[in-house]
C-alpha cells in the first residue's frame, strides 16, 4: 500500500476540499488493504535525489529541493501539513502498517484509531537519521524522551505502546475497528459545526506558539540536508546505494546492516 507523488496530491486536494465544505465536520482517513500504508515508494525518494541527467559531477541544487518539497509535502497546503491544519476534525484509521509519509500524517491527526496488529514508524530515521519537520509535533505528543529514542535508534512502536506513550487514542480488535472509528467521529459530530472551527484553530494557534509550525519549516531545509549528507564507506545510505546498484540493492544493503540488531526479530525492518 505504497504512495507515490500523485497519491499524496491527490490526499491533500481531498482533505482542502473536505476542509472547505460546510457540510463536513470530521475527515476520517483510512487504508485499503491490509495496511494502512508503508509510505512513499522507495524507488521515487532515490529518484527524486539523483542527480540531475547529465550533470554527473554536479549535485542537485539544494535550494530547488527545498522549494520542491515545500510544495509537495511539508508546506502548510501540501501533503503533510494539510490534515494537521485542517479547519476539520481529523480521525486516523490504522490497521497494519502505518509508516514513513503515512505515519508523519498519522501523527498530526486529532486522533488515532489503532487496530491491535497496527505498527508505527518511519523508515527514514534509519535511511537518514532523526527528521526534523515534525520533531516539535511528536514530542509535544509521545515526549522528548520517546521521540529521541524512535528517531536515533529506528525502533517502531506497536499499538499498544503507541497507546500507552500518547501516539494513540484507543486500540481495538480489527474487526471493530472501523466501527469503533465511526462512533468517535458521531460524537465529534454532535458537537455544533461553529465549535469545532472555533477549537480547531484555538488547538492549532497554540501548537504554532509552542513551535510546530516553526519546526516544520525549519525541518524542510535539514531534511534536504539530510538526503545529501556525507556517509562513510562502511555507512548505509540509501541515495547513494540506491543510485549505484538500483532500489532492491539498497533495501537489501538497510535490511543486511540491521539483521544482526536487537530490532531485527519482531519490529519493523
Amino acid at each position: 500500500n505504497m504512495a507515490d507523488s500523485e497519491e499524496y496530491m491527490q490526499l491533500t486536494r481531498h482533505v482542502i476540499e473536505a476542509g472547505e465544505d460546510p457540510d463536513v465536520k470530521v475527515i476520517i482517513m483510512k487504508g485499503a488493504g491490509d495496511h494502512f500504508s508503508s509510505g512513499a515508494d522507495t524507488t521515487l525518494i532515490i529518484n527524486d535525489d539523483k542527480l540531475k541527467p547529465g550533470e554527473a559531477e554536479r549535485p542537485r541544487s539544494q535550494g530547488f529541493r527545498t522549494v520542491e518539497l515545500r510544495n509537495s509535502a511539508y508546506g502548510r497546503r501540501a501533503f503533510n501539513q494539510t490534515p494537521h491544519n485542517s479547519p476539520k476534525v481529523t480521525i486516523c484509521q490504522v490497521h497494519g502498517y502505518c509508516y514513513g509519509g503515512h505515519f508523519q500524517i498519522a501523527s498530526g491527526c486529532d486522533f488515532i484509531v489503532a487496530s491491535e496488529d497496527a505498527m508505527f514508524t518511519h523508515p527514514g530515521y534509519r535511511y537518514i537519521g532523526p527528521m526534523g519537520e515534525d520533531m516539535v509535533l511528536m514530542i509535544l505528543k509521545i515526549g522528548l524522551t520517546k521521540t529521541k529514542e524512535i528517531m536515533f535508534t529506528g525502533r517502531g512502536l506497536n499499538a499498544q505502546e503507541a497507546l500507552e506513550c500518547g501516539l494513540v487514542n484507543k486500540v481495538v480488535p480489527r474487526e471493530k475497528l472501523e466501527e469503533e472509528t465511526e462512533k468517535l467521529a458521531d460524537l465529534v459530530c454532535r458537537q455544533a459545526a461553529e465549535s469545532l472551527y472555533i477549537g480547531k484553530q484555538n488547538f492549532n494557534t497554540a501548537l504554532a506558539i509552542m513551535g510546530k509550525q516553526a519546526m516544520a519549516s525549519a525541518g524542510l531545509a535539514a531534511h534536504v540536508w539530510g538526503h545529501m549528507m556525507r556517509s562513510e564507506p562502511d555507512e548505509f545510505n540509501l541515495v547513494r546505494a540506491g543510485r549505484e546498484g538500483g532500489t532492491k540493492a539498497a533495501l537489501r544493503a538497510n535490511k543486511e546492516r540491521w539483521k544482526d540488531s536487537s530490532l531485527a526479530k519482531g519490529k519493523p525492518k
